[in-house]
């Protein structure tokens, strides 16, 4: 799993916080469901961040915990695998941490009022985490940080009564990809992140390379089993490095993606790409390419010939899924929203906060905007309110959602020029109905 998200990287960096991860060598594998279990560790970290004062530090340690005496609290008696999220933040006091893990509540700090949050982001840490048969707990001392740690059994196997689904739906898809590496050539850290997680679903483990010169060396040092290559490249035109790659008799046969807000399909087909994607993209047009690597044509030229009528058809954006603006900077949400909507047909772009959710929406004028109101540097009040000055982009609906629901939030979202409101935690069916009524009317 690729441990360091962008939101978290980000507000890292902005906070001059130093992340740091400790891997205890020689560790197998055990079977979780890497979907959720990446859900936790981004919780933990985000929170790890945002109660961390500027200059401080983050580690993530994971290690092996020998069998113990049982407490009160916990009865671990077998070795487990440690996922321990560690800070010099700002602490949380004895009497508070009994209750970090009840819906809703937040610790009293100034610093925690910044940043406002769900409150259901533990809860939901503790629950996945039980779901696989381990436990959660928190060591901290006001003042001087926490540490939070995940323990899962060291057996490889997940807990009998687990009711956990594989984060994939096509079993087939899983074991067809397994154990298959991809290299992502790409320069955007929110791409691949997108793009890694996609490829994880379905059990294909990614390598970035984030400049096209060296991809020949790195493709013929980790042999992937497909490479998935942007066009703007910081170094060299990603057109160069598909030509490179079909010149060379050792990367020749590699199959090409490429993945780019560039929609030149013919040329890249022509170059020998053996599919086209425009972004952003989906789950599914990402796994409609990879149909093509199960079922691919009897030679190359035939990739060719019949692009036009099938391979771009399959995986380009179709012209009747809505584009959907998601403004959000928990990492919980952005996971269910985008899964449950991707699910539903939308394509999805990610703002993580005001600034952001009005420089994507002028550049891309999506067809609806979800935003969140409770947001670091610019809340989504503000962001409403600047949207519906702006012509060019004033007539895209908007949803707005809060979590911290109180009396006359209502209102005020929908004097801000909303259109309609949600409060969180928020049923997906009811936010999946509003949405089709608002892109209808």
């Amino acid at each position: 799993m690729r441990l360091q998200p962008i939101l978290v990287k980000q507000q890292a960096i902005q906070k001059n916080i130093r992340l740091t991860t400790v891997f205890q060598a020689d560790l197998k594998d055990i079977a979780v469901d890497e979907r959720r279990m990446r859900q936790v560790l981004i919780n933990l970290l985000n929170n790890a961040v945002k109660f961390t004062p500027a200059g401080g530090q983050v580690t993530l340690n994971v290690h092996l915990s020998k069998p113990a005496a049982a407490t009160a609290d916990q009865n671990w008696r077998e070795t487990s695998l440690c996922f321990s999220v560690m800070d010099t933040g700002i602490g949380i006091a004895a009497a508070d941490q009994d209750k970090l893990f009840q819906p809703f509540f937040q610790i009293d700090s100034s610093l925690n009022r910044q940043y406002e949050g769900t409150g259901l982001g533990l809860i939901l840490v503790k629950q996945i985490v039980e779901l696989h048969g381990g436990c959660v707990n928190v060591v901290s001392e006001l003042g001087k940080g926490s540490c939070f740690t995940v323990r899962l059994p060291y057996t490889g196997e997940l807990d009998q009564g687990s009711t956990l689904h594989p984060a994939s739906n096509d079993p087939s898809m899983s074991l067809l990809y397994s154990n298959k590496r991809v290299l992502i050539v790409e320069d955007s850290d929110a791409a691949s992140e997108q793009i890694a997680r996609y490829l994880s679903e379905l059990g294909m483990q990614a390598v970035v390379r984030s400049q096209g010169e060296g991809t020949i060396e790195a493709a013929l040092q980790i042999q992937p089993a497909l490479i998935i290559l942007d066009i703007l490249l910081p170094d060299q035109s990603g057109w160069d490095t598909l030509v490179q790659l079909k010149d060379h008799p050792q990367t020749k046969d590699i199959p090409v993606l490429i993945m780019s807000v560039v929609d030149e399909r013919s040329q890249g087909l022509a170059l020998g790409a053996i599919a086209y994607l425009v972004k952003p993209i989906t789950r599914g047009q990402l796994r409609a390419a990879l149909e093509q690597l199960r079922h691919p044509p009897l030679n190359h030229s035939s990739v060719v010939a019949v692009s036009d009528l099938e391979t771009v058809q399959e995986v380009s954006p179709k012209q009747n899924q809505p584009l959907i603006l998601l403004a959000e900077d928990n990492q919980a949400s952005i996971d269910a929203f985008s899964t449950y909507l991707d699910s539903r047909g939308y394509r999805l772009i990610l703002a993580a906060n005001g600034q952001e959710a009005i420089d994507l929406a002028t550049a891309h004028l999506p067809d609806l905007i979800l935003m969140d109101i409770q947001m670091p540097k610019m809340d989504g009040l503000e962001a409403i309110r600047r949207i519906r000055s702006n012509p060019q982009i004033a007539a895209i609906p908007i949803i707005a959602l809060t979590a911290l629901a109180m009396s006359g939030d209502q209102e005020k979202c929908l004097e801000a020029g909303a259109n309609r409101y949600l409060s969180k935690p928020v049923r997906l069916k009811q936010l999946a109905e509003v949405i089709k009524n608002l892109l209808a009317q």
